[in-house]
């Protein structure tokens, strides 16, 4: 085994852990936030939806940019030391600054990950590529539930949201210090990208963007929550802690499961993911249930989702494939914030808010059963 190998799977982990720490506490309290400078459902959910949109249209772009550039190191460098923008919202008492910063997050996380993944693929040494990227998940997890808890602390003992932000310049700083440390990796590599897709992966998108459409989007769930506490309450990044927590719980066992069944799971998954719009207009023990359901569904989408498209890929259009995945979610996610923002914010009865949810989700199901029933899955 490379020592040299485990110590950049473990200083990328490290990295990939404070990342997370800063900018998922600073998305456990940002949809509350928004909230409190006087944003509606409407507004919050479109917004987010939109940077997480930008966030998985600039991962096919960060891909080509690394590819040609060959600067894998820098490109990470550089995204991660743009997470100043979390830190920053505390200063940006205003909704236009603070939608700029929320969708400059996504852009720079979508613009490093294909550098950073390709770097642990190509510098892990010895150690296999399963255990590279699972000690990277897991440290992966580990900031992203520590970034929450932070929040949960600073919320309880300050009252401020500003203080938040403020209190993720601490992770940041130790970022930056961890990235100084991060290899140089040049590699010049030709970028082909297929940029006509299979019909197969063309369906399977039109799945995958279904299911993102009919899923209500957490920052919903953490703005309901805000709407019952009050703004400044614990309890919003609590309900996001408990989504991140169930999500990496979720996502191993599925993906063990999808081992075994295949695509199936994938459907368990899409039929999860109908359960939080009954429980959008909730009391707060319900709303923390959205919470759990809302990170099984999204565990699936991180794990079995992705998993399925390596399946049902051409050998050579894998790259493609995944580029036309992430923007089928990407844009779900955009329609979902919308959607269920307006339904949120005019009061619509929860059984149309579940008759849309079971349309999508149902014709979702339906197309991908059909789908695998083709290859036989």
């Amino acid at each position: 085994m490379s020592y040299n190998g485990y110590r950049l799977v473990l200083l990328l982990g490290i990295i990939s852990m404070l990342g997370d720490f800063v900018y998922e506490g600073g998305r456990s309290v940002l949809p509350d936030y928004m909230r409190q400078l006087g944003l509606d459902a409407i507004a919050v959910g479109s917004a987010l939806g939109f940077a997480e949109f930008m966030g998985w249209v600039s991962r096919p772009i960060g891909g080509f940019i690394a590819d040609r550039t060959g600067r894998y190191d820098l490109i990470v460098k550089l995204g991660y030391g743009g997470l100043i923008v979390i830190p920053l919202m505390a200063l940006t008492p205003w909704v236009l600054p603070i939608i700029l910063l929320a969708v400059a997050e996504r852009v720079l996380r979508g613009l490093r990950i294909p550098a950073r993944d390709a770097m642990l693929a190509r510098r892990r040494g010895d150690v296999g590529l399963g255990t590279a990227f699972g000690i990277h998940e897991l440290l992966d997890q580990v900031g992203a539930t520590l970034g929450p808890l932070l929040a949960i602390v600073v919320l309880s003992t300050l009252h401020s949201i500003e203080a938040v932000f403020l209190a993720m310049t601490i992770p940041y700083v130790m970022l930056l210090a961890s990235i100084t440390r991060l290899p140089k990796h040049v590699e010049h590599a030709e970028a082909s990208y297929n940029l006509k897709p299979s019909r197969r992966i063309l369906l399977y998108s039109v799945v995958v963007g279904l299911n993102s459409a009919g899923l209500l989007p957490a920052s919903l769930v953490l703005y309901m929550v805000s709407v019952e506490t009050g703004a400044g309450s614990w309890l919003v990044p609590a309900a996001y802690t408990l989504a991140m927590v169930i999500d990496a719980a979720t996502g191993l066992a599925m993906g063990k499961a999808f081992d075994r069944w295949g695509g199936v799971v994938v459907a368990a998954g899409i039929g999860v993911s109908f359960l939080p719009a009954l429980l959008v207009n909730t009391p707060i023990p319900l709303l923390m249930l959205c919470a759990s359901l809302v990170g099984v569904a999204v565990g699936a989408q991180e794990t079995v989702f992705r998993a399925l498209v390596a399946q049902l890929a051409e050998r050579d259009g894998l790259g493609s494939s995944y580029a036309y995945y992430g923007l089928a979610l990407g844009a779900g996610a955009a329609v979902a914030g919308t959607v269920y923002g307006y339904m949120i914010e005019s009061g619509t009865p929860t059984v149309f808010v579940a008759a849309y949810a079971a349309m999508l989700q149902l014709t979702a199901g339906i197309m991908l059963m059909n789908l695998l029933k083709r290859l036989g899955n």
